[in-house]
């Protein structure tokens, strides 16, 4: 008997289902303990490639992440880019008390929200999940 090709994606919603996840066009990464020049390149390309293959990207901080600048301008660009797209980036769990601090340093606080989509702001990542 043949079975019929296909791309697995039908096969990932039957997991998605059985495994309690409701809403199967999200996904969830993972800060990891830093997010600095070093090593955000890593972190970037995972977040591209979450965008371009779900409509919610979460993102869980580790509660003692370091963060530098490039991280901030990285989690900015993202937010901009999913808005653009019609898609979200959300913060699971608490957001670190690190980038809350970089975000005040670098004068967020002066800004009520983002030009190109108030509901994507770094400080908020599209909100809390």
């Amino acid at each position: 008997m043949a079975t019929k090709q296909g791309t697995g994606k039908f096969f990932d919603q039957v997991q998605n289902a059985l495994s309690g996840d409701k809403n199967t066009n999200e996904t969830t990464i993972n800060s990891g303990e830093r997010l600095t020049i070093e090593t955000i390149g890593d972190f970037a390309a995972l977040l591209r490639q979450s965008l371009g293959e779900k409509d919610t990207v979460l993102i869980e901080f580790d509660k003692n992440v370091e963060l530098d600048i490039t991280a901030l301008q990285v989690l900015c660009s993202a937010c901009q880019t999913a808005a653009a797209a019609g898609k979200k980036i959300m913060c699971h769990g608490p957001l670190p008390d690190s980038l809350r601090q970089l975000a005040a340093t670098a004068g967020s606080e002066r800004h009520d929200h983002c030009k190109i989509d108030s509901t994507s702001c770094f400080r908020k990542l599209g909100g809390l999940k």
